[in-house]
């Protein structure tokens, strides 16, 4: 990490559970950084546990009595209120913008936010923390190693039955794929490029998730890679991803490990990871901030990328 991050100043809008995550991840980091919430009894709670001073001022009257141009901004607020914020700190021209993915409930008020960025010369990045795990990260390593990326398959089969009794609003649960699977969905597509090409095949129901409940589809990428995908909300299954190169198949489930199977053989053995900061912190976010606020953005997505998955992928993935 490079010193000049301890002069960098971060501020955390609402202080919950991922927010007390981040905020792990940068008092290791010494840079001086601080919460912003609406409710007392959250802000308390929230310094009680990180050590960090949070105020309950609201992110408007914030914005209002401070210069943002120096600030590195996280948005880790609920679902609902991403595009909200998002859109706030946007119009108070701050520069620099990690908000929590997807960045907004649903396309609608993704759209809202795309719209309002043209001509402003602003890039909000969005987290999507498992493009930095280690797993992925050692697995983009082998690739290159072994040659070339031959094919793919990864399965994003959420457990509905537990889905189903979160405390979530119906708007977020409707948009579930978005807000949750789009996890594994993006970090296959960040190794293997962007579909080119692809075919979607739905099935099912739920009570709180109509679109769809079985996922089928397969195509080929921008970098020439085959890959399929399947997911059934109404079965047994998990995340996980496969990545077949000429020596064998990369194989991340859970995602934050990582095996081999070598062509020929049918052992699978575990490949242990150089780093253990996805063991110390959530997995893969020392790694994104840290490149977040160096500008390193090589791994990172911006806004105007994620738009683009929202309609090009996920939407169709849902059967549009």
């Amino acid at each position: 990490m490079e010193n000049n991050l301890k002069k960098q100043k971060v501020v955390l809008i609402g202080p919950g559970g991922i927010a007390r995550d981040y905020a792990k991840v940068l008092k290791s980091m010494d840079v001086d950084a601080r919460a912003v919430g609406r409710s007392s009894e959250k802000c308390a709670i929230f310094e009680k546990e990180t050590g960090l001073r949070c105020e309950a001022i609201g992110i408007e009257d914030f914005l209002s009595k401070n210069d943002v141009q120096d600030v590195y901004f996280i948005i880790t607020v609920n679902t609902e209120n991403l595009g909200t914020v998002l859109r706030q700190l946007i119009n108070h021209k701050a520069p620099h913008i990690l908000v929590e993915k997807p960045a907004g409930v649903d396309l609608q008020d993704l759209e809202k936010t795309r719209n309002l960025l043209e001509g402003t010369g602003i890039q909000p990045y969005v987290a999507y923390n498992r493009r930095f795990y280690q797993s992925f990260q050692k697995a983009k390593e082998i690739i290159k190693e072994q040659g070339k990326l031959l094919s793919c398959h990864f399965e994003f089969t959420e457990w509905a039955h537990d889905i189903a009794k979160y405390d979530k609003t119906k708007e977020a649960l409707e948009n579930w794929l978005l807000g949750n699977s789009s996890h594994v969905i993006d970090a296959t597509f960040s190794i293997t490029g962007p579909p080119a090409k692809m075919s979607n095949y739905v099935s099912g129901s739920l009570s709180w998730h109509p679109r769809a409940a079985q996922f089928s589809g397969a195509g080929i990428t921008t970098k020439d890679v085959l890959f399929s995908y399947q997911a059934n909300w109404e079965s047994a299954g998990r995340w996980g991803v496969e990545f077949n190169t000429p020596e064998g198949k990369l194989i991340l489930r859970p995602l934050e490990k990582l095996f081999f199977q070598k062509k020929g053989q049918l052992n699978v053995e575990e490949i242990k990871l150089e780093s253990d900061v996805d063991l110390v912190y959530k997995p893969g976010l020392y790694k994104q901030v840290e490149a977040f606020l160096n500008h390193n953005n090589e791994n990172m997505i911006t806004l105007q990328e994620h738009y683009n998955n929202v309609v090009n992928i996920y939407e169709k993935i849902l059967g549009a």
